[in-house]
């Protein structure tokens, strides 16, 4: 008899909460589960971590490969899982106890292929933020595709809507597999999670969502300190096009290409804002401003509020030095 739910948690070196994400999974109220957990090569004890956990319950699966990414070992995990529902979470992320039972209760009470529910933001094990969703229930193809459009990008505001990470949800298995739902490769295409979660819902009947706090999200305060890597660049542009190519037809009455130039925007936004921590800024907008890839879709946005009016004329009209003495303020 096939399991509930399979949880698949890819790893790496990530010894530090690793234990927390383990038995936060093992001490769920739903029993019925599988829990698969898929080494990528860890250098720590994060392995050892796993064998130790796989002897004392035989609901873990354990699999190591080497160093082929997040989104390619969740692949890999989708193939070996077995359960009515799947669901993935972050090697230093947990869950509440019963986050599971209440996911899949709330799956079987509207039928639902897909369940989203409220993350609740900790860090040093205090909470710091909660992300409320309404309990609605969609079960029209025009509500999917205005949630769909809406968590690409808002089309007239900044911002989108929902939440583009697949750790919030559970997915009926059968449908990512009939239709081949997969994940980019994080090191090929920027918000991988976003275009697994729009494939799924484009094929998706019901969408159901409950406002339980029941996803714990470590703040992980350790990004970008040091170096950034120049491809994001890339991978920014990579998911505009990749977007518009799959869901140009399905979203065609929503002005799609307002608002991936918009997500395109506020994702450069974002990481402009963390690169300018970093040793190589002045590095990253010199090459950021000579890129004629992403600057020919930042030519392209209009500005939704001042702060982005801003950002983009700076970046319009290439002042390198106004980033780099930002940088330095920063």
């Amino acid at each position: 008899m096939k399991p509930k739910i399979s949880v698949i948690v890819p790893i790496y070196n990530a010894e530090l909460y690793l234990e927390q994400c383990i038995e936060s999974v093992l001490n769920q109220t739903l029993r019925d589960i599988e829990l698969l957990l898929i080494d990528d090569g860890s250098t720590d004890n994060s392995l050892q971590i796993c064998e130790k956990y796989k002897k004392k319950d035989s609901r873990i699966q354990l699999y190591t490969n080497k160093n082929v990414g997040q989104g390619l070992e969740r692949n890999f995990g989708i193939k070996k899982a077995t359960g009515e529902y799947i669901a993935f979470l972050d090697s230093d992320d947990q869950y509440k106890k019963n986050m599971l039972e209440k996911l899949y209760q709330r799956a079987i009470e509207t039928n639902a292929d897909m369940v989203s529910c409220r993350i609740v933001d900790i860090y040093d094990g205090k909470i710091m933020k909660e992300h409320p969703v309404n309990d609605k229930v969609l079960i029209s193809r025009q509500e999917i595709k205005d949630t769909m459009a809406d968590l690409i990008s808002y089309e007239e505001k900044d911002g989108y809507s929902g939440c583009i990470a697949v750790w919030d949800s559970i997915f009926r298995r059968d449908i990512i597999e009939n239709k081949d739902i997969h994940f980019f490769s994080e090191r090929y295409v920027y918000s991988e999670d976003l275009l697994f979660k729009l494939m799924f819902m484009s094929y998706a009947k019901i969408i159901a969502f409950s406002n339980e706090g029941v996803y714990l999200y470590r703040v992980n305060d350790t990004s970008f300190t040091h170096r950034i890597d120049v491809s994001i660049l890339k991978r920014i542009v990579n998911l505009y096009n990749e977007i518009y190519i799959m869901f140009g037809n399905v979203l065609d009455d929503y002005n799609l290409k307002r608002r991936i130039i918009n997500r395109t925007f506020f994702t450069l936004r974002f990481n402009i804002n963390k690169i300018s921590k970093t040793r190589n800024a002045k590095e990253f907008y010199r090459i950021l401003l000579n890129d004629q890839e992403i600057m020919g879709i930042i030519n392209l946005y209009q500005p939704t509020n001042l702060k982005n009016f801003v950002v983009y004329y700076l970046l319009k009209w290439k002042m390198i030095r106004v980033f780099e003495i930002l940088s330095k303020i920063n």
